[in-house]
């Protein structure tokens, strides 16, 4: 496991898929300043960059994984609650920009290899994309479940 320094480090998107790449460990609030411009407010949560260990079709790339929990008020009643989170991605690091416009019609993420960003970029753009754009909360998405009406 690497220091929190690591975490900002800036670096090219290749480097984080290189073979044995990996940073994991829990991520403070004041890390998160992103997040903590939002609503949401950070309990636990902990991230991680780590390279693909094999090849995905040919294709080098990185996992970003963020797990734990945030605190939001729900949209519907102002009710404030806990939400889990347990996301994952998979992105794929194409070696030149051609070879990124050549996969433009595939269904994964991807992004050139020469691309500068941060591990703590990457696992706080996994967080927000994780949380609802309105939140609410399990007793009003419960009572808001579709009804069926049927028309003669």
């Amino acid at each position: 496991m690497k220091t929190d320094a690591d975490w900002k480090y800036r670096q090219n998107a290749s480097q984080f898929a290189r073979l044995g790449y990996e940073i994991a460990g829990p991520l403070s609030t004041e890390m998160l300043a992103r997040t903590a411009e939002s609503d949401a407010v950070v309990h636990a949560i902990t991230g991680s960059v780590r390279c693909l260990e094999a090849k995905i079709s040919g294709r080098i790339g990185f996992v970003v994984s963020v797990a734990g929990s945030v605190g939001l008020t729900c949209q519907s009643c102002g009710a404030e609650f806990d939400m889990p989170v347990d996301s994952r991605s998979v992105i794929h690091v194409a070696q030149d920009a051609a070879e990124l416009a050549s996969w433009e019609d595939e269904a994964f993420e991807c992004v050139e290899a020469n691309e500068k960003t941060s591990a703590l970029e990457l696992v706080e753009d996994e967080l927000l994309l994780s949380i609802p754009y309105v939140p609410r909360c399990p007793k009003c998405d419960a009572a808001d479940a579709p009804h069926t009406h049927e028309f003669n």
